[in-house]
């Protein structure tokens, strides 16, 4: 919510076990007026896939994970030739 808040934009990409709380979010951010393009809900799964595509795209100039220490040092990984920063918040108490 800050990044939209100063006039970032944003792709938000839901982990793929809960993405119905993501997808109320969107829905909550276009009844609020904000401009068409200015949030994006990317659904799909991590590694591999749209996940890593976001980590290593060029044109994306940060990505922020809450999630496993295994997939947070992924992203790490994944980003790190592309310099852009990275906001990890791993491990703590999951559910598993």
């Amino acid at each position: 919510i800050p990044a939209l808040l100063v006039g970032c934009t944003v792709i938000l990409k839901p982990s793929e076990e809960t993405p119905l709380s993501a997808l109320l979010f969107g829905k909550l951010i276009h009844m609020a007026g904000f401009p068409s393009g200015v949030f994006q809900l990317v659904n799909g799964y991590g590694p591999g896939h749209v996940g890593e595509w976001l980590a290593s795209h060029p044109g994306i100039d940060m990505v922020s994970f809450t999630g496993s220490t295994r997939a947070g040092k992924q992203i790490s990984a994944t980003a790190a030739p592309t310099l852009k920063r990275v906001s990890l918040e791993m491990g703590g108490k999951g559910a598993n």
